[in-house]
């Protein structure tokens, strides 16, 4: 397994990652940060057990912290599906459908 997909809110939450990022810490570091994510999200892909297992929230999530940010994702047959990446201080359980 090798290959992540993106949800549409995983999607939304990047858009808006780069943007606060960017707007307080400059272009550069911003673009370091989401390098940074992506780079997980293909570790994730290739070693989907990586993260913890998080039932508590919904059968099959799993989350893995990279910066200020967990990554949250279910794996799937073929790929992982990138469910959202949530600030720290957000509570996933107000955030994940």
């Amino acid at each position: 397994m090798t290959q992540y997909v993106l949800s549409p809110e995983a999607k939304k939450s990047l858009i808006q990652i780069k943007a606060f990022s960017t707007n307080q810490f400059g272009r550069l570091r911003a673009t370091r940060y989401l390098q940074d994510i992506a780079s997980r999200f293909k570790e994730l892909a290739s070693n989907p057990e990586l993260g913890k297992l998080r039932n508590e929230l919904k059968a099959g999530y799993y989350s893995y912290f990279v910066g200020s940010h967990s990554i949250y994702y279910r794996i799937k047959t073929n790929h992982i599906e990138i469910i959202d990446v949530l600030h720290q201080s957000m509570e996933p359980e107000r955030h994940l459908s």
